[in-house]
């Protein structure tokens, strides 16, 4: 088979979850003997496209421009129409939710991957989720053209089908895996000298980085614990308030996260992992986590237990005792941390991309 996967989360994401599944999507499917990943790309600074064999070409990658992502993004977007007009392939795998490739179709089969339903949810929490439902109209608009849709967590196909009226049997929920690894202990040198609690990634709205902040900073207080945010961006003006707010500005701090080696030592140094978060459709941290040996700490919502399983101390994000005292039985109960790891060792044994990679391909053969 000839996939043709769009550009969309490679023009948009210079490093993330969206974007490593799909590079790692692509680079299993061109490993196969019978089968080629083609993605329509002319320009992307992402990290993992560029890792996954795909020939492209980076764009002015140490510079901030103006009008830099305007451009290869309309580049990019008119690249893909036309290959999709001289192309020949057997399946259309969009990489994210922008239609504009509907038209160009005709009647070649579409597949869509839903990552979660955030938007649909959140808005009216957090309005500037809302995006004047532009979003929700577009995965509306593709889910009723797609030939099938490919959910990442149960949750997630749940939420679909709920709130968009989507038929449940064109839905094949499959899971994502994890793409690092621990680092020889001796090559490791150490992230900072304090233990720290791990927080990864994007700190706003749904992610709950304020409710945590407010619920831990006595345990960090009280145990000289560090709470460490790796990527995400530098502290905005309110995050900084709230941290002075709290007593807490020398045990809270930001560090960005360009790669994965960086990202394996974190893990892997940290006392634990803590993921707060108020709706994930799948969760990767968690898997990076537990390949990293890091013990999680995680909220109890959404798609997350489906993913820890049993290997996780779960907490309900929304009330501050559940948080400290996941935290303060993790410092105090002698064999927790480690049964903590040998678990999640063994939950990862569930999760890969390889077996995401067979079970997409298999998708695609039920619609050719």
């Amino acid at each position: 088979m000839d996939i043709f996967f769009d550009h969309q989360t490679f023009t948009e994401q210079n490093y993330g979850g969206i974007s490593r599944y799909f590079s790692e999507l692509i680079a299993g499917i061109n490993k196969t003997e019978n089968d080629n990943a083609y993605v329509s790309l002319l320009f992307s600074n992402n990290i993992h496209i560029q890792e996954s064999g795909v020939k492209v070409k980076p764009f002015l990658a140490e510079h901030n421009v103006p009008g830099k992502q305007k451009f290869i993004r309309e580049v990019n977007h008119l690249f893909s129409i036309a290959k999709l007009h001289i192309k020949q392939y057997d399946v259309f795998h969009a990489t994210y939710y922008d239609p504009y490739f509907i038209p160009h179709l005709k009647k070649r089969p579409l597949v869509v991957t839903f990552l979660d339903m955030i938007h649909e949810k959140f808005s009216g929490q957090f309005p500037e989720l809302s995006d004047d439902g532009v979003l929700t109209k577009y995965k509306q608009t593709l889910a009723d053209r797609a030939d099938r849709i490919i959910a990442i967590s149960e949750s997630t196909k749940t939420d679909i089908v709920n709130l968009l009226n989507v038929d449940p049997t064109k839905i094949e929920v499959i899971y994502l895996g994890n793409s690092l690894k621990p680092l020889a202990a001796e090559v490791t040198e150490k992230i900072a000298p304090e233990p720290y609690l791990l927080f990864v990634g994007r700190r706003e709205r749904y992610k709950n980085f304020k409710g945590l902040l407010y619920a831990v900073h006595p345990i960090l207080k009280k145990y000289k614990l560090k709470l460490l945010c790796a990527g995400g961006g530098p502290f905005t003006n309110e995050e900084n308030s709230m941290i002075h707010s709290v007593g807490v500005n020398e045990l809270v701090s930001q560090l960005p996260v360009n790669g994965d080696k960086l990202l394996q030592k974190l893990y892997q140094q940290a006392t634990a992992f803590i993921f707060p978060t108020l709706y994930e459709g799948f969760g990767i941290p968690v898997l990076e986590a537990f390949a990293c040996n890091c013990p999680c700490i995680i909220s109890n919502l959404s798609s997350l237990p489906e993913v820890a399983g049993n290997a996780a101390l779960y907490i309900d994000p929304i009330l501050p005792d559940s948080i400290s005292n996941a935290i303060e039985r993790l410092l105090n109960e002698g064999q927790l941390r480690q049964m903590l790891i040998k678990k999640g060792r063994e939950q990862l044994n569930n999760f890969s991309w390889n077996r995401t990679v067979v079970e997409t391909l298999n998708l695609y053969k039920t619609i050719i």
